[in-house]
């Protein structure tokens, strides 16, 4: 398909973009409107039905309009719906109508998770197993984008002119996604497959002994890029730095060596393969939490904390194409959207959960301490990448990572 590579980087990007608004803009906005942090906190909550689409993923692998593209009429109806629900935002401010803006932003929640599972769907559906680990690193770069363009590129620049202004311009960078998904024709006349995907076995993947490894992985790793995402906002603060100060450390700066750390991982998952390279970057993730736990210790140095924030997200960023190339490799045929939904629905909710904790844990067990469990969590995970598991299957050492 022409131009695949560069559909799945404007896509992800678009819909990335409007993720970092949705959990941080937002929470932004009400926070200067006054909020309280018990109402504030509710936007997390709004943005449960994103982990929440495996409950439907499957209507989207069975269901598709051949002539639009199977995945594509998801893409441009999701897209659509994207742009009028944004357009009600303009009606609901945050100092007028906080919980009608919430409302809003649970539906748009949905319609999100919805799309990115059809973004999926199409990349696992047409990319070749030679080139998933360029596919998922494009994702991984797209993300780290979109985390830059929101945070410096609109945030920064239109927060202080108010609600309005800021939600015009991601409604205009809404509409040049509509655009885009009209004029490109991305899977029209094709089929993902035979569709084998029902709304009551969501998880058949999970039966796969392979995928389970995965997720154990994946899991384990997860509290050491948990940690550091759950305690960064409260270590910036703690250190000295001010709202504004913390936003462009946490949100552009992490974003900004986030795109350096996914580049940097695709050659080295090429030539190591996925579960190698899991493990080296897990190692790095364990051997940096462990020390910045040390490094720390009672007093915040600011210098210490950015360079924890960065050095860890950079590393963040890293294990996604690799986690994501191997996961691709997973997904059953006709079940594209479903599998992807499925897994990476019940890792965000694990990842939620462990960065709830460290962050209710922080004044009474501290950081060094939390770095310190976070630390043995991803040496546990990085060790379980480098074993040689008695079911793996045969498949492509570059794609699967060294599964023979």
């Amino acid at each position: 398909m022409p131009g695949l590579f560069a559909s799945i980087a404007f896509l992800t990007l678009s819909l990335a973009a409007l993720v970092q608004f949705l959990w941080q803009g937002t929470a932004l906005f009400m926070r200067a409107a006054g909020h309280p942090s018990e109402v504030v906190g509710l936007v997390f909550l709004a943005g449960l039905p994103w982990l929440l689409r495996f409950l439907w993923s499957p209507l989207l692998d069975r269901m598709g309009n051949r002539h639009l593209g199977h995945f594509r009429s998801w893409i441009l109806a999701t897209q659509a719906i994207i742009f009028v629900v944004l357009a009600m935002l303009l009606a609901t401010p945050p100092t007028t109508s906080p919980y009608a803006l919430l409302a809003v932003l649970g539906v748009l929640s949905a319609v999100m998770g919805t799309q990115q599972t059809a973004i999926f769907g199409l990349a696992a559906t047409h990319l070749r197993p030679e080139d998933r680990v360029k596919g998922m690193t494009i994702q991984a770069l797209s993300y780290a984008a979109a985390g830059i363009l929101m945070g410096a590129g609109i945030l920064y620049w239109l927060g202080d002119l108010g609600w309005h202004v800021t939600v015009l311009a991601i409604v205009g960078f809404a509409a040049i996604g509509l655009l885009f998904t009209l004029f490109i024709p991305l899977d029209a006349g094709h089929r993902p497959g035979a569709p084998t995907a029902r709304l009551l076995n969501q998880f058949q993947m999970l039966r796969d002994p392979r995928v389970l490894w995965l997720f154990a992985i994946s899991a384990t790793l997860g509290v050491g890029v948990a940690a550091t995402f759950g305690l960064q906002s409260l270590m910036l603060i703690d250190a000295g730095f001010g709202v504004a100060e913390a936003s462009l450390i946490a949100v552009v700066g992490a974003n900004a060596v986030g795109f350096v750390g996914a580049a940097l991982a695709r050659p080295l998952i090429e030539a190591l393969g996925g579960y190698a390279s899991i493990g080296l970057i897990g190692f790095a993730l364990s051997a940096s939490c462990l020390g910045f736990a040390f490094a720390l210790g009672s007093e915040l140095e600011p210098a210490i904390v950015v360079a924890a924030i960065l050095v860890n997200s950079t590393l963040m960023f890293a294990l996604m194409p690799a986690t994501r190339s191997i996961l691709l490799a997973y997904c059953g045929a006709g079940r594209k959207a479903t599998d992807f939904a499925a897994y990476t629905g019940l890792e965000g909710l694990v990842f939620m959960v462990l960065v709830s904790l460290f962050a209710q844990f922080t004044d009474t067990v501290g950081y060094a301490g939390l770095l310190f469990v976070a630390g043995l969590a991803s040496m546990a995970g990085a060790a379980m990448a480098f074993m040689r598991r008695p079911f793996a299957q045969a498949g492509s050492v570059k794609a699967i990572g060294n599964d023979q």
